[in-house]
């Protein structure tokens, strides 16, 4: 072999290496180099590497990955969950640009361009947000799989789940489609939360939350969201009581909880002047004695705060000691 064709083939094999993980390298430059040499004895160099072809096709073959972000295995899921997502996601602002359009007194016309101005912006963020999830799954389930490294057979199949073990994905779709409306109307119409009063033809809104400092707040609480959502995925996906959804349990409640505490004792939630201005109200409100007595006995939204934190961890421990039973009473591992 001349100095040439020594050099040609070191290029070859640094362009099939670099495409494979580090690890795996060092092994693969001498088996390749063993090929080659092998391949040699009987074809010229030219020939050689028109067998081993393009290096970066070549590579394929010693890579743990596959060309795709979404496999078959989880493709179905994938697309009846964007699905739901999307639909829920376009109802959602749907509703909140009719509701705001009408306290606002705004056209038909402004109705239309706000919907699609917002379904655009909000469409590609849930389609990156389901599609990061699922590529996740994917990658982790790809390497339990390869590692294995054995040709399937009947042994393989998973046993049939206790009825006490499977997850309803009703409940699942409730809540995905709960968060997700619930999300598109603190995106996109937050001042819906509040009190109303209609004057002549004009509808007054005093909102409950800080709107003043609704761009500090409004990340965490989508962070939260986005926490349960991942969770509800994973018990869509893997659709009954497992170490998985155990953890997953654990986990997104534990962080939701941290959350909670955040928005609902740190940040400054609450429109601390939400009391005052519905006592101006007209006098035929008919809670406008309830307000006055509670804007004497002054309001920032601590009680309130209170009573929700204590509701959320009186939830979010029921939600982790039953999937901690199940799981281990009735669950199988994943």
């Amino acid at each position: 072999m001349t100095d040439r064709e020594r050099e040609l083939v070191n290029r070859y094999i640094y362009e099939v290496t670099k495409r494979v993980p580090k690890a795996q390298r060092e092994e693969i430059e001498l088996e390749l180099k063993e090929l080659i040499d092998d391949m040699l004895e009987g074809l010229t160099l030219e020939q050689v590497f028109a067998k081993l072809g393009d290096p970066a096709v070549f590579a394929k073959k010693y890579r743990e990955d596959k060309n795709y972000m979404i496999s078959p295995e989880y493709y179905d899921n994938y697309m009846w969950v964007m699905k739901i997502v999307l639909i829920c996601t376009a109802g959602g602002l749907f509703i909140s640009a009719v509701v705001k359009c009408i306290i606002d007194y705004s056209s038909i016309f402004y109705i239309i361009v706000r919907f699609l101005n917002d379904i655009i912006i909000a469409g590609l963020t849930v389609f990156g947000a389901v599609t990061l999830i699922f590529t996740f799954m994917e990658r982790q389930k790809v390497r339990i799989d390869l590692k294995k490294e054995k040709a399937w057979t009947p042994d393989m199949l998973n046993p049939i789940p206790d009825k006490k073990a499977r997850i309803s994905r009703g409940d699942c779709i409730a809540s995905i489609v709960f968060l997700i409306l619930f999300s598109c109307l603190l995106i996109f119409a937050p001042q819906l939360f509040g009190a109303y009063s209609v004057k002549g033809d004009k509808v007054v809104n005093v909102p409950l939350l800080n709107l003043a400092k609704w761009d500090i707040i409004l990340p965490v609480f989508l962070f939260s969201m986005l926490v349960s959502f991942v969770d509800e995925i994973i018990k869509l996906v893997t659709g009954c009581y497992c170490r998985l959804v155990m953890l997953s349990s654990i986990i997104t409640n534990a962080v939701g909880l941290i959350l909670s505490v955040i928005v609902l004792k740190v940040l400054p939630f609450w429109n601390t002047d939400f009391v005052r201005e519905v006592a101006q109200f007209d006098n035929d409100f008919k809670l406008k004695v309830f307000w006055q007595k509670k804007m004497v006995l002054g309001w920032d939204g601590q009680t309130l705060s209170n009573v929700i934190l204590a509701i959320i961890v009186f939830a979010c421990v029921i939600e982790v000691a039953t999937t901690v039973y199940k799981t281990m009473r009735y669950g199988r591992d994943m």
